[in-house]
Formats: structure tokens, C-alpha cells, sequence
């Protein structure tokens, strides 16, 4: 019976593991090579943001940041509230804030007509990445406490969202895994890859 239960224990293990995903792996022009898991879309009261990790490693150097990236406005030097099981409280503040445009759906009602009808369309908005460096003792506590209590911070408000059973530290433990297996993987850059390769 414990060997059905340990064998159940590592397939659930392996397929979640496996579930993440390396969004990309590049080489950035100073040699650095950067490697981001695709990310887990988390709704915080009305908003949505979506959690990444993402590594810049070097031969003599490893930095780990959080990528949390939405629609909702973030400013330079957003602040991330983060509450372990333990109670041990962390705070970070974005150390780099980008704004970009992507296309958003637009519904304007046709004014006059009897039917509530209208057209679908797209409209550039403002889309913000921010990032948090996250140093390994850090990344240790969350991967062992997990994390129960989480605070954006929204212009001169917050958004907040608690958990009963920790879902984000373990996403992160589970991206981390992954890219660390990324990372004993050569880098194959796609431009010098062949159409053929691996297909």
C-alpha cells in the first residue's frame, strides 16, 4: 500500500513539474544569459496579474527575479507585500518598471439601434512589467514556507489576496526546479537553429 502511495506522491510530482513551461531562454548582449518560465495569471481583488520568474545567469553570478506584469497601472518602485505561513513578512520594491502597448478588446454599442448590438474591436492600452530581485535566502524561505498573503500596491492604494493553502510560493518553487534544469541545458540560440531541428 505505501509503495501505491509513494508511487501516486511521484507521478503528481513529475506532472506538475513537468506542467511548467520555459517561456525563453536568450542570451543578452552583455553575455548574460536569461531565462523566464511562462507565467500564472492570479486575480487580486478587480485585477489581474500575472506571476513569473525569471534568472540572469553568468559564469561567476545567478540573479533570480519575480516578473509581475498587467494592465494595472504600477509605478516606479511599486511595492510587493509578501506574507509567509510563518508570519515572517517580506517586502520588495520593483527595481525596474517597463510599459509597453498591447492590443485590448473594445465593445462600442451602436447608438439608436432597437437590438443591444455594438462592434468588437481593439484599442492600444498601457501593459507594465515590473521586477523584483529575489535573493536565494530569500527564494529558500518562500520555497519552504510558502507564501499565504500577498499586497500590490495600486497608486496610492493596494490590492491584497489571501490564501488558505499556498498556491503562488509553490509556482515558484516549481518554476525555479525548471529552470534550473534550463540552465544545465547548453543554450542553442534560435537563430542559428535549423527548421529541422527537433522537429
Amino acid at each position: 500500500m505505501k509503495r501505491y502511495f509513494l508511487l501516486i506522491v511521484v507521478l503528481i510530482y513529475s506532472i506538475t513539474i513537468n506542467a511548467q513551461k520555459i517561456s525563453f531562454d536568450r542570451i543578452e548582449e552583455d553575455g548574460v544569459r536569461h531565462i523566464g518560465t511562462e507565467g500564472k495569471d492570479i486575480k487580486i481583488e478587480n485585477a489581474t496579474y500575472k506571476f513569473s520568474l525569471t534568472v540572469f545567469s553568468s559564469p561567476n553570478s545567478k540573479r533570480y527575479c519575480l516578473l509581475i506584469s498587467s494592465i494595472w497601472n504600477m509605478d516606479e518602485g511599486c511595492i510587493l507585500m509578501i506574507k509567509l505561513k510563518n508570519e515572517e513578512v517580506i517586502k520588495l520594491i520593483a527595481n525596474n518598471i517597463n510599459v509597453g502597448k498591447v492590443d485590448w478588446p473594445k465593445y462600442d454599442p451602436i447608438i439608436g439601434n432597437p437590438t443591444s448590438s455594438g462592434i468588437m474591436s481593439t484599442e492600444k492600452i498601457d501593459y507594465y512589467v515590473s521586477l523584483y530581485s529575489l535573493d536565494n535566502d530569500l527564494l529558500d524561505k518562500i520555497n519552504q514556507e510558502g507564501i499565504v498573503k500577498l499586497r500590490v500596491a495600486f497608486k496610492s492604494k493596494f490590492f491584497e489576496k489571501v490564501w488558505k493553502k499556498d498556491e503562488l510560493g509553490k509556482f515558484l518553487k516549481q518554476s525555479q526546479i525548471k529552470i534550473e534544469d534550463q540552465l544545465k541545458k547548453a543554450h542553442i540560440s534560435s537563430s542559428t537553429m535549423s527548421i529541422e531541428d527537433g522537429f
